[in-house]
């Protein structure tokens, strides 16, 4: 794990051990990994980017999820940053592939299984997309929400370019499930995996008629859920015999 995301994921059960006797401690803690981070050398690789934009992304729930009315500002300080980190993932992001995120493409479906260094390659390649894919999404929605509750969304939209190129994730918990390329090879030939496209028509047609129980991961219940509605999602789900 990279260390930033090391150091995000520490603060985070920090965060979630705090009391009233802590509390300060803690938040000391966490502001001081969070300064450490914005004032570490620019990302550059691909990975250090990913990370870098998941790292502060924590950090800001965390902060969002402090009621001390002295880490607002801070919090509104950080969003510029958070909004740039997220814009970063952009030029590694290769939206308009079918290969290997959607699936579509029938050669696709003979993933090598040996020598398992192809199966390797596709797996990291697939694994670092579909990541930088959903980590954008996720900030982009909670900055959307957030300059919502701020009364500045309609604005907000029009400026971010995030909304438009970020259209498409792949919903599969047998993919994100496996343990190694060969897992990853077998779960790509044998089990379907849903993409999510909202720039194509009827974008959840596939899943809401053939999506079973155990392709659905906790990933894709977020999606649902923005996407139907949550009392849709909900029941949806229900029918598929799963919580929301």
């Amino acid at each position: 794990m990279p260390r930033p995301m090391q150091y995000a994921v520490s603060s985070a059960a920090l965060h979630a051990a705090k009391n009233g006797r802590n509390a300060r401690v803690i938040r000391d803690n966490i502001e001081s990994r969070v300064q450490d981070l914005l004032s570490s050398p620019p990302a550059t690789s691909p990975l250090d980017t990913l990370a870098y934009a998941q790292a502060l992304f924590i950090y800001q729930i965390l902060r969002f999820l402090d009621n001390d009315t002295r880490i607002y500002t801070i919090y509104e300080a950080t969003m510029p940053h958070l909004e740039e980190a997220a814009n970063a993932l952009i030029p590694y992001i290769d939206f308009d592939q079918t290969s290997p995120t959607d699936g579509q493409d029938d050669t696709l479906d003979l993933i090598p299984l040996y020598p398992a260094s192809a199966a390797h390659s596709f797996w990291t390649s697939w694994i670092f997309q579909e990541s930088a894919k959903r980590t954008l999404g996720m900030i982009n929605f909670f900055m959307l929400t957030y300059y919502f509750m701020k009364g500045e969304a309609g604005n907000r939209c029009s400026q971010n370019k995030t909304v438009t190129v970020n259209r498409s994730v792949t919903m599969s918990a047998h993919l994100w499930n496996a343990q190694d390329p060969v897992d990853f090879a077998l779960a790509w030939r044998n089990k379907r995996h849903f993409v999510i496209n909202v720039g194509t028509p009827d974008y959840l047609a596939s899943v809401v008629n053939d999506a079973e129980r155990d392709d659905i991961d906790d990933f894709g219940k977020i999606c649902l859920t923005a996407v139907m509605g949550l009392t849709e999602a909900k029941g949806w789900l229900a029918m598929r015999g799963i919580s929301l």
